[in-house]
């Protein structure tokens, strides 16, 4: 995708050093060189097909002729239903074919399929907004980026979450430290394993906690017991080791190389001292980890997460967000065969007049939503579920029941959200495989 896109903009920068002018995509009487009406278009359509994005193409753009009246390329971008027209951007170049709607999108579904295809490594170099001489660091909305699919804020002039090795970042400051470093107060949570109180986490740190993210909430039990070899309900230090070492190595994410780093994947032991010093204890008098102390381990991992989701979409420190992000933030959880389709619907939202733009969501909101729907196995899941399986239909009224006698709370805007996105066909009505398909990211 990147080869792709450098090369397409090698070839727009060619063609306006040889012109004179900038490339702005013109009325069909209008004549181009055969070289750029041969060449873009089609890497337009592999740009958009490798990123399946055919859909996000600008709309209505007429067909261009050369000077010999014949019909181009430009056939198969129209067929594709392209949406977006040259705009300025942040006067870095003087035009681009794409809206930042049209970016965010691309860079969304591309940091979608990074973090589930390509090895650590490079995940964590991608997200990392850290850079010195000691290596590349990450700070915990870094790891929160890593971890989870996330748009971009709609009012934010970003773009995209990270960047590769050797490009500027967008908010990168003389020294080199990204603004929202500085913004942004370090987690609670993390600082429990900060030995050296520098705030921020590295590769190996990293790679402990996504192995712990990556285990489904319905198989720690089974795993711990697994390397409880002794049958005492308690692990020691070492019993853990071996069970983060497997765990590593049966996710289905891609497998550290050590080509960049040469951390391996099952250099367990190295990966947080802080992290295993705050569950063992110092050497020498360190104690053993019960399966309800690991389980609470892990829900107030993820429970962190959640807060520093809701951190980065309140990109204004207002203490609410949108309903549009809001939206975003629940489909970005599906399928890449079926986000394009998701992502359409969420942006239908505000000229639907699902919501009015006074409306927004408030931390405990979001993060009641994320409770209720985004973590696996919930009491609100087994009942919606046992709700229709006995013939009965989920609609806004029991949807807020069930929330309510599970002890959370959700505005009649956010319900109004997720049924607009998921009731495709207007009845009112829920379907819970859809539903959690979509926003269960801890099952």
């Amino acid at each position: 995708m990147t080869s792709v896109l450098r090369f397409l903009r090698r070839a727009l920068q060619s063609h306006n050093c040889h012109q004179h002018a900038s490339l702005h995509v013109q009325p069909a009487n209008v004549t181009f060189s055969a070289a750029t009406v041969e060449v873009l278009p089609y890497l337009l359509v592999c740009a958009a097909s490798l990123l399946g994005l055919s859909g996000c193409l600008p709309r209505g753009i007429e067909t261009p002729k050369r000077r010999d009246g014949h019909d181009t390329a430009w056939n198969a971008i129209a067929c594709s239903q392209p949406r977006a027209s040259s705009v300025a951007e942040e006067g870095k170049r003087a035009f681009s074919f794409l809206t930042p709607e049209y970016r965010r999108n691309v860079f969304f579904i591309y940091e979608k399929r990074l973090r589930v295809h390509s090895p650590p490594e490079k995940v964590f170099d991608y997200f990392s907004s850290v850079r010195n001489n000691c290596g590349s660091f990450m700070t915990s909305l870094d790891l929160m980026r890593a971890a989870v699919p996330v748009f971009q804020p709609l009012s934010s002039s970003h773009v995209r979450s990270g960047f590769l090795g050797g490009e500027r970042r967008e908010d990168d400051d003389d020294s080199g430290v990204p603004c929202f470093v500085q913004v942004y107060p370090q987690s609670d949570f993390f600082k429990l394993f900060d030995t050296d109180g520098d705030g921020l986490i590295s590769f190996p740190e990293y790679l402990f906690f996504i192995t712990l993210l990556s285990l489904p909430e319905s198989h720690v039990k089974t795993a711990f017991q697994q390397f409880d070899v002794d049958g005492s309900g308690h692990l020691c230090r070492n019993e853990f080791i071996d069970m983060m070492k497997v765990m590593r190595l049966s996710t289905s994410r891609p497998k550290a190389t050590g080509y960049r780093t040469g951390m391996k994947a099952t250099d367990i032991h190295d990966m947080s001292v802080g992290l295993l010093q705050y569950l063992f204890g110092d050497l020498g008098k360190e104690h053993r980890l019960s399966l309800h102390q690991f389980e609470t381990f892990l829900h107030q991992l993820r429970s962190e997460i959640d807060k520093l989701e809701f951190t980065h979409y309140d990109n204004t420190n207002t203490g609410s967000i949108s309903l549009q992000d809001f939206g975003f933030s629940v489909v970005a959880g599906a399928d890449v065969l079926k986000l394009q389709y998701f992502i359409e619907r969420a942006s239908k939202l505000a000229s639907r007049g699902i919501y009015s733009l006074d409306e927004r969501v408030s931390r405990e909101q979001f993060l009641a939503f994320c409770r209720l729907l985004k973590h696996g196995g919930t009491k609100f899941q087994e009942m919606i579920k046992a709700h229709v399986r006995a013939g009965s239909q989920l609609d806004k009224v029991n949807f807020m029941r069930f929330a309510k006698d599970c002890g959370e709370h959700l505005s009649e805007a956010q319900i109004d959200v997720i049924f607009f996105i998921f009731d495709t066909d207007g009845d009112g009505l829920l379907s819970p495989e859809e539903l959690l398909h979509v926003t269960c990211r801890w099952d």
